[in-house]
């Protein structure tokens, strides 16, 4: 499905704020190659409180009328609460809230956040939010296991420990979530397809998987106590914003589907090939080198101006990404500002 945003947001316009993420750092600094359009919170990070999370507030000023969307709201330790007090953030002039993904890192801080969203305020998601996932990695050297695998030698390989992580992520619960919602007059909208949220501004839809391997392993759907399906990530959402002679802005959540197939789905449903900038989480940190040495071939081979992964995205991603010295590189912290 095509999706038209080429009216796009004027150039300075838009501004990005990390409120949740899993670092909070004061002697960060704000580097002056990115000329303001990166702004780091320095001293006011001792305001701020880091989790396991991610939330993101996306500001639009277009013709004099500014809308606000938020983007998750962070882990269960909520600390999207007093880092939008500290950033001085109303909840209510929010006019929608796109949760990424049914992951309890992105939706943590929900039921606290929905009593304080205006009246009417929209909560996108897609119908497979509520899905049973779980992490089953290997120990280190082995190969990840095939659904097929585990349906056959679960229990097996239970008793051999076969697994370095064995979590079952926590769903939401899908009564009190619409009971909440109904109490406080908001509204669910759950998508597949992309969704328009304003002038230059889109959700991903169910994002095309172009290579597979992109594609987070170690993450299964649980069928049952022992029935296991793969995991392509159907009910992960991102954002595409269209910046006036800049091109794409790319927010992901986790970037579960991969962040190439995730830019390319960009590419593909906008007819926008020219990317601005690449924001948020990658989920790089269980990947071996060399295919994260092919994803930020695949960066730099687009420009962008800025490249920030943060929260899942992992050490070695950022590593490799600042020894070659691609100048779009930087850090995301909480309290970080995007000035696009």
């Amino acid at each position: 499905m095509k999706v038209d945003i080429s009216d796009g947001i004027d150039s300075g316009n838009l501004i990005i704020r990390v409120l949740t993420a899993n670092t909070v750092l004061l002697s960060l600094l704000t580097d002056e190659k990115f000329k303001g359009k990166v702004i780091h919170p320095h001293a006011n990070a001792s305001k701020l409180y880091a989790e396991h999370g991610f939330a993101v507030s996306i500001e639009i000023n277009h013709n004099e009328i500014k809308k606000k969307f938020l983007f998750d709201t962070g882990g269960p330790r909520n600390a999207i609460l007093p880092n939008t007090e500290a950033l001085g953030i109303n909840f209510e002039e929010y006019n929608k809230l796109i949760l990424s993904h049914g992951h309890t890192d992105h939706f943590g801080g929900l039921l606290n956040v929905i009593p304080k969203l205006r009246e009417g305020c929209e909560i996108i998601l897609s119908p497979n939010f509520y899905n049973q996932n779980i992490i089953l990695v290997p120990k280190s050297g082995q190969e990840y296991f095939s659904s097929d695998i585990l349906n056959e030698k679960y229990r097996e390989l239970l008793k051999e420990k076969a697994f370095l992580f064995n979590l079952k992520i926590p769903v939401l619960n899908r009564n009190i979530f619409e009971n909440l919602v109904n109490q406080n007059n908001l509204k669910i909208v759950e998508i597949t397809e992309p969704i328009k949220l304003t002038n230059g501004i889109t959700t991903s839809g169910e994002i095309e998987i172009f290579d597979e391997n992109e594609v987070t392993k170690g993450m299964y759907l649980m069928k049952s106590r022992k029935e296991f399906a793969k995991n392509t990530f159907r009910d992960e959402i991102s954002i595409y914003i269209n910046v006036k002679d800049k091109g794409l802005v790319v927010l992901t959540g986790c970037g579960h589907t991969g962040i190439v197939n995730t830019i390319k789905h960009g590419q593909k449903i906008t007819g926008i090939n020219k990317i601005y900038a690449i924001i948020g989480g990658f989920h790089k940190e269980w990947e071996k080198s060399e295919d994260i040495e092919e994803s930020v071939k695949f960066i730099e081979n687009l420009n962008p101006e800025i490249t920030c992964g943060m929260h899942c995205t992992g050490f070695e991603f950022n590593k490799i990404m600042s020894a070659r010295g691609h100048p779009s590189h930087t850090l995301g912290v909480v309290g970080t500002e995007f000035h696009l």
